[in-house]
């Protein structure tokens, strides 16, 4: 199913008692063309599991040329690349070079197939799956209200009606 919504706004509190992050801010944040509403939670999921290094949206799905989500430093050096899918090899040993921490956010059929490919000492998969993107799903509006807490390692996310819990141990611990 595409998303309807051209834009979505999300109204997010965010806490976690170990880094002492309490914030709420206003998010506007926009389906790229022809994303179906899975792969947006998806992208939206993993920005609330990295919230706390700031990352950015990508204007539009590069088919992994860019990142989908990253973090930049002035010198436009990618601290954090992050894919909401597997990439080929070959795109996966570039970002790899290009970025001090690579986070691939997979579904279950996509971690088992990355396990049998060689892993860079920078990267880390996070996996994502079925159930927990169908819970997400639900909660898609044109106007979000979230409540995001974190306690290490995990990230529970509700809207007052549905709770989703994430175990973030893949996101926390050292990479390989």
């Amino acid at each position: 199913m595409q998303m309807a919504c051209k834009v979505i706004r999300l109204d997010l509190n965010y806490s976690c008692d170990v880094s002492h992050a309490y914030q709420q801010q206003r998010h506007y944040v926009s389906p790229w063309h022809g994303e179906s509403a899975e792969h947006f939670a998806k992208r939206l999921l993993a920005y609330l599991s990295l919230y706390e290094q700031h990352p950015l949206f990508a204007k539009e799905d590069s088919n992994g040329k860019l990142p989908d989500l990253y973090v930049q430093d002035s010198q436009q050096h990618f601290s954090l690349w992050c894919q909401l899918e597997l990439l080929p090899e070959k795109r996966l040993q570039r970002a790899a070079h290009l970025a001090d921490q690579v986070v691939l956010v997979l579904d279950e059929q996509e971690t088992d197939k990355a396990m049998h490919w060689p892993q860079p000492p920078n990267q880390r998969i996070f996996t994502l799956n079925q159930a927990q993107l169908e819970e997400f799903c639900l909660m898609l509006k044109g106007h979000m209200q979230l409540s995001v807490w974190r306690e290490e390692p995990l990230l529970s996310v509700t809207n007052g009606e549905q709770m989703l819990q994430l175990d973030l141990t893949p996101l926390i611990k050292n990479p390989h």
